[in-house]
């Protein structure tokens, strides 16, 4: 199942830029938290600087509770840094 796709970025959607690495991870898991209740799982992520493992996982964590609420995670405008980091760990599917 495709969990993951990228269409245009709408004003509604959580626009989120800089890291998405472990350094930033607490703090972007409490901000991901507060969204996911009212969340209808646009995720604008084109101003994401760079992107590692604990960025995919709270990724796949966002997809798989948007998902256990009947709700879909979309991806707006992938950076660089994410299609490489999807690419890297087998998941560059999931973007489209």
């Amino acid at each position: 199942m495709n969990d993951f796709t990228c269409p245009e970025v709408p004003a509604e959607a959580l626009a989120i830029d800089g890291e998405l690495t472990i350094v930033q991870a607490t703090a972007l898991r409490e901000r991901l938290l507060e969204w996911l209740p009212q969340a209808d799982g646009r995720l604008d992520l084109s101003g994401i600087s760079a992107c590692d493992s604990a960025g995919i996982q709270l990724l796949l964590a966002v997809s798989r509770s948007l998902r256990e609420s009947g709700r879909t995670l979309q991806i707006l405008q992938p950076s660089t840094a994410v299609v490489e980091s999807l690419q890297r760990y087998g998941l560059d599917a999931l973007r489209t």
